[in-house]
């Protein structure tokens, strides 16, 4: 019974991956169609590519580092080895849309390893919240420069900070909002304001690595990447949090894309034929580097997961 139900599993998180191969190549057809005839004139730097696809998986571990703290904080131990597991498995669910698979896969999944449902679910969606709350943050301190207000933006940065450094004492509040919009009883685990804090500042961190490694990507595509450092972290950070809010679009595909080239004709970073070719090709290059993990973690199995 225990092993049916184990083939069971097993066959759940193929038919979650082909899913979510179907979704994203559907979502990137019609980009690519667009881009077609300027991606094809781009003289790629791959030496580049693969420092800045380097930068993006540590960040990634950087932020799986960071959900596994809550949940060892919440009073249940979490093996690294299994939650990097779970987080890039689970984390495929964003090419579906909804946004609520991958909570629900991370859910699943965890409690596998021995963490309660209501851990896994409360954990990921805490640590959702202080990621997007320190993304904005970033947003408003790197693209202030640029911005009509710089004082209002200022004054909004400083709430935020404020607003996280609350979390701690927020958390039962948050709980009660996330019942009340969901109809489903989430609780979210008691912590130390320490563990929130170290969490939003693994999430500061991971946002101004992207926001680098995308100016290597441009840099790597365009033969070079004009503009300041801080231009390009707000811009990714902005695209990429714009993506995740569109709850209609897997992996906020479009979205993203539309607010990246948006940002960047903005800030003066490229012309809009050249923005739309970075937009289309990022995508192309993060879907991969999302989706490869997750998919060899599937096919390894439990392999991967005794690896210290």
């Amino acid at each position: 019974m225990r092993r049916a139900r184990r083939n069971l599993f097993i066959a759940a998180q193929w038919l979650f991956a082909a899913a979510i191969i179907w979704y994203a190549a559907r979502a990137l057809q019609g980009q690519w169609d667009t881009a077609a005839t300027r991606l094809a004139t781009l003289d790629i730097s791959w030496s580049l590519i693969g420092i800045a696809t380097a930068i993006v998986v540590g960040t990634y571990f950087l932020l799986i580092d960071a959900w596994r703290r809550i949940v060892t904080a919440s009073g249940q131990p979490f093996r690294f080895a299994d939650a990097a597991r779970i987080w890039f498995v689970s984390n495929l669910g964003k090419y579906i849309p909804g946004k609520v698979w991958s909570i629900a896969a991370m859910t699943v999944m965890a409690r596998e390893r021995g963490v309660t449902p209501l851990t896994a679910a409360g954990s990921s969606l805490l640590i959702q919240l202080v990621s997007v709350a320190a993304g904005i943050g970033v947003v408003l301190v790197a693209g202030a420069q640029t911005l009509r207000e710089p004082l209002a933006a200022a004054i909004a940065g400083i709430a935020i900070a404020v607003g996280i450094l609350m979390i701690p004492a927020m958390v039962p509040l948050i709980g009660k909002i996330i019942n009340a919009v969901t109809g489903r009883s989430v609780t979210l685990p008691a912590m130390s304001a320490r563990t929130i804090w170290e969490a939003a500042a693994r999430a500061a961190i991971s946002w101004i690595a992207y926001g680098i490694a995308f100016q290597i990507f441009v840099a790597a595509a365009l033969g070079s990447a004009a503009g300041a450092t801080t231009s390009y972290i707000a811009v990714y950070a902005a695209s990429y949090i714009i993506g995740f809010l569109a709850l209609f679009a897997p992996g906020g595909a479009v979205v993203r894309e539309s607010a990246m080239i948006t940002g960047m004709l903005r800030l003066g970073l490229s012309s809009e034929a050249d923005a739309l070719a970075v937009a289309v090709a990022s995508r192309l290059w993060l879907t991969a580097t999302e989706l490869l993990p997750g998919l060899a973690y599937l096919a390894l199995g439990k392999r991967v997961a005794r690896i210290q």
